[in-house]
C-alpha cells in the first residue's frame, strides 16, 4: 500500500496541463481554531472522472491520496467529496489547528495528464486586543518643540502592535476622514500576533494650525470597539536659534545600516506565494540601524518604480541610528509574473538590495 501511494505521488506531478481549471471551494477560508468540520473541495468542470486526487494539507507530513475508497493516512482527517468517479475529492479537517494555517493543494489525474487546484487557509485563535495605537513622527521630521515648520512635509506612522487578529486603521483631520496622504497600511504577524502599521505625510498648511491628527484603531476586543491616538499640530512661530543651528550642524559618526529586508503583508492573501492577477500587493522594506539613514530605490526588473510608495519613515535609536521603512502598494498584473523586484538601499557606506521573485496567477 505505501508503495502504491508513493507511485501515485510520483506520478501526479509528472505532467502538468492548463486546459482544463480545478474547482475550489471555498476559494479561500478564514477558519478560527478549534472550529469543527472544515470541508475543503476540489472538483472537475461537468463532473469529469478523475484517476486519482493526490492533497497536501497544511501541517500534516507529506502529500497522500485522498479517496473515497482509502482511509487518510492522518489523524484527524477524513475524505470529503462526491467520489473520483464524479470528479470530486477532498477532505475534511475534524478540528482546525494552528498548523492548518497555509495553502492546501489538490492535484487531479485525468487521461494521464495533471491538474492542481489551491484554497488558501487563514487560521485565527482567540481574539486579542492590540497594544493601544501610537502616532509616531518620523525623526527627519523636526518636532523637538511640539511643533511643526510651515510647508515642510510632516511624515507620521500609526502603529497597533501585536493583535490578533490585527487591527484595522484609519486617519482623520478634525474628525474628517483622511484617504489622500496615506500609505498602504502593512501587516507583520509574529507568534499569531499582527502588528499594522500605516504612514502619513502631508506638508503642514497655515489652516493645519491648531488641528488634530487622529489615528483609529479598530479591533473586537478593544472597549467600544476602537481606540485612538491624536496629535496636535501646532506652526512654528519662530525659527531656531544658533545653538539649535549649530547642533544640527554637527556630524556624528558613520554606521552601516543592515542589508534591506523585503516583507510581504501578512494580510494579503497569496497562493503558495503568487498573488491572483488583480488584487492588491503590498511589500515592506526595511533597512536597520544606520546613519545617517538609508533611502531606497525600487525596481521592477530594470524598470524604475515611481507610483504606490510610500513616505519613507525614519526611526531614531537610543543610539542614535535610525531605521528606515518604506511601502510599496501594486495591483498584480499577469505580466508580472517571473519578474524580480527590488527593494535597493543608498547609503554613504555602500549599496546594498534586496529581491523578491514574483508569482501571478489568473
Amino acid at each position: 500500500m505505501i508503495k502504491f501511494c508513493a507511485a501515485i505521488v510520483l506520478i501526479a506531478f509528472v505532467s502538468v496541463g492548463s486546459a482544463i481549471e480545478v474547482i475550489t471551494a471555498p476559494k479561500s477560508v478564514i477558519a478560527t481554531e478549534g472550529q469543527r468540520q472544515l470541508n475543503l473541495l476540489c472538483e472537475t468542470p461537468g463532473s469529469q472522472p478523475i484517476d486519482f486526487c493526490i492533497v497536501k494539507v497544511p501541517g500534516a507530513p507529506a502529500p497522500f491520496a485522498s479517496s473515497e475508497r482509502l482511509p487518510a493516512p492522518v489523524a484527524g482527517i477524513r475524505f470529503f467529496g462526491r467520489g473520483w468517479s464524479k470528479g470530486s475529492c477532498g477532505i475534511s479537517l475534524d478540528t482546525v489547528k494552528a498548523e492548518h494555517e497555509g495553502t492546501f493543494e489538490c492535484t487531479l489525474s485525468i487521461a494521464g495528464k495533471s491538474y492542481t487546484g489551491t484554497i488558501g487557509i487563514v487560521v485565527q485563535g482567540e481574539a486579542v486586543a492590540p497594544e493601544p495605537p501610537v502616532i509616531e513622527v518620523s525623526s527627519n521630521v523636526d518636532d523637538s518643540d511640539g511643533e511643526f515648520d510651515y510647508g515642510k512635509p510632516l511624515t507620521a506612522r500609526c502603529i497597533a502592535r501585536d493583535g490578533r487578529p490585527g487591527a484595522k486603521l484609519s486617519w482623520y483631520m478634525d474628525g474628517k476622514p483622511i484617504s489622500n496622504e496615506l500609505g498602504a497600511a502593512f501587516a507583520e504577524t509574529a507568534n499569531r500576533r499582527t502588528t499594522v502599521q500605516q504612514f502619513y505625510r502631508k506638508p503642514v498648511a497655515v489652516e493645519d494650525n491648531r488641528k488634530r491628527l487622529v489615528c483609529r484603531a479598530e479591533h473586537e476586543r478593544y472597549p467600544n470597539g476602537f481606540i485612538e491616538a491624536a496629535l496636535e499640530i501646532k506652526l512654528r512661530k519662530t525659527t531656531k536659534n544658533a545653538n539649535q543651528i549649530q547642533a544640527v550642524g554637527l556630524k556624528e559618526a558613520e554606521v552601516k545600516p543592515s542589508p534591506p529586508q523585503l516583507l510581504v503583508s501578512s494580510d494579503i492573501l497569496t497562493s503558495d506565494g503568487a498573488f491572483k492577477v488583480g488584487s492588491d500587493m503590498v511589500f515592506e522594506c526595511v533597512a536597520r540601524d544606520g546613519r545617517p539613514a538609508a533611502s531606497f530605490l525600487w525596481f521592477l526588473d530594470d524598470q524604475l518604480i515611481y507610483e504606490g510608495l510610500s513616505a519613507p519613515f525614519q526611526l531614531k535609536n537610543s543610539r542614535g541610528t535610525i531605521t528606515t521603512q518604506q511601502v510599496l502598494q501594486r495591483v498584480a498584473k499577469a505580466s508580472d509574473n517571473g519578474k524580480t523586484l527590488i527593494c535597493k538601499a543608498r547609503h554613504p557606506s555602500g549599496t546594498s538590495e534586496t529581491q523578491l521573485k514574483l508569482k501571478t496567477y489568473s
